[in-house]
């Protein structure tokens, strides 16, 4: 009986197995229509440079997003259309965005967008391109500070409304160290090269902003606190966010994201 039973499942698991093997590829329509036209619809507000903004000269859209998109575009894929595929800009505002997403007026946004973890039910998130959260900015001579313990004792200046992240430990570190507060993370930065402090935290997009244009700064190790800026795309798409996410890997590994950041900061 024993022998039956499990020879009824064996026949039982053979079965499913072959009827998964048959099972066609789930479709991406989204896909399917981005090889055929050659494509790319993509969402942004174009109103916070350098990310992406609109030219006063020439009224094109510009920036490091605006970039990023059409180089996603040009790599999508070998089998794409005849003449490879191109991305077309849909302006959106910032509040509207997931919903011109979700309506279909885009297969994707780019747009400095933070990962959200409210949303993983409603929308799929791309792997992160580009890291917003909290560095560690310090004088080029400074050689002791490589990360948060080297704080220790030294004068800190962050933005008002700066509230420690990461764990218990972290927090509390950040809450004994001598901080002083600035209106602006600009302000702080300018405090530091004044020498009224010895370090400043700041989000990386003000530091990699303000170390543009100032000499006699550079930012210390890695980040206090990640802030990720991902790609939203519609969860029916699979084959789209799989495609999204190897050419990002490979811009990475090429180190073309790289010379994004370092065009547009």
């Amino acid at each position: 009986m024993a022998a039956l039973v499990l020879a009824t499942i064996a026949l039982a698991a053979v079965g499913l197995w072959l009827l998964f093997q048959t099972l066609p590829e789930a479709v991406d329509p989204a896909w399917e229509r981005i090889q055929e036209t050659g494509v790319l619809p993509v969402c942004t507000d174009p109103s916070w440079p350098p990310f992406e903004s609109i030219d006063e000269g020439t009224g094109q859209l510009k920036g490091f997003d605006i970039d990023l998109a059409r180089l996603l575009a040009g790599r999508l894929a070998a089998d794409a259309a005849a003449d490879g595929v191109q991305a077309k800009f849909v302006t959106v505002g910032f509040d509207s965005l997931y919903d011109a997403l979700l309506s279909g007026r885009c297969d994707l946004v780019l747009s400095a967008l933070p990962y959200e973890p409210m949303r993983t039910e409603d929308v799929a998130f791309s792997m992160a391109y580009f890291n917003g959260g909290l560095v560690i900015v310090i004088p080029e001579e400074t050689l002791d500070i490589t990360e948060v313990e080297d704080l220790e004792g030294r004068v800190v200046g962050v933005e008002w409304g700066f509230v420690p992240e990461g764990d218990s430990r972290q927090r509390l570190f950040f809450q004994n160290l001598g901080l002083r507060r600035y209106e602006t993370a600009g302000e702080a930065l300018r405090a530091l090269q004044a020498g009224e402090v010895d370090a400043a935290v700041v989000d990386r997009i003000s530091a990699l902003a303000y170390l543009r244009d100032c000499q006699g700064l550079r930012i210390t190790g890695e980040p206090v606190a990640d802030l990720n800026y991902v790609i939203p795309l519609r969860p029916g798409n699979p084959r789209l966010l799989e495609e999204v996410n190897r050419v990002l890997l490979e811009l990475r590994e090429d180190g073309t994201l790289e010379g994004l950041q370092r065009r547009w900061f």
